[in-house]
């Protein structure tokens, strides 16, 4: 992956929901020519964000054993820029599924001002079914495992598959 545009997991609640960091730094490639004297994150890669974090909620979901493979996006609506010094806090929550279909609702915020809010529609792939899927799948395992790995994201409990954590515990 080229790019890669989660930082961190905040928290993922396993067939519900992922709560992702993204920091917008002034040195990624993105903002070379887009636009020069005053960069914004482009829109397609807000959208390729919360496809990634949306994939990782799936994948981790699933056990890493179907690969989410993302088919449509849908009503996306962008309501700010996206500048050098933001983080993106990208929640994606899972809003219906069907044997081998699933449908994100995903908001992205910045300090508390909402970004862009869209609906993403993903197939879900056995990884038997498709050469390469069981190798996509294990790579987004070991990305997840580390993001968790994360000192802050470990100081968290974890139950039942979420991982929570407050403000007072990251700051120990």
């Amino acid at each position: 992956m080229r790019f890669i545009l989660v930082d961190r997991i905040l928290r993922l609640e396993m067939g519900k929901e992922i709560l992702a960091l993204k920091n917008v730094c002034q040195s990624e490639d993105i903002f070379a020519d887009h636009f020069p004297g005053r960069p914004i994150m482009p829109g397609c890669m807000i959208v390729e964000a919360c496809d990634q974090a949306s994939r990782i909620l799936l994948g981790a979901s699933a056990g890493f054993a179907r690969l989410p493979v993302l088919e449509r996006v849908v009503n996306g609506k962008f309501r700010r820029f996206v500048q050098p010094g933001d983080t993106l806090q990208i929640r994606a929550t899972i809003a219906g599924r069907a044997d081998a279909h699933a449908d994100i609702r995903a908001a992205v915020s910045v300090e508390g001002g909402t970004v862009a809010q869209l609906s993403l529609g993903y197939r879900m792939v056995d990884t038997a079914e498709k050469e390469g899927a069981a190798q996509v799948c294990a790579r987004m395992r070991e990305f997840v495992d580390i993001l968790r790995a994360d000192p802050i994201v470990n100081t968290g409990e974890r139950q039942g598959g979420t991982m929570h954590h407050s403000r007072e515990e990251r700051s120990v």
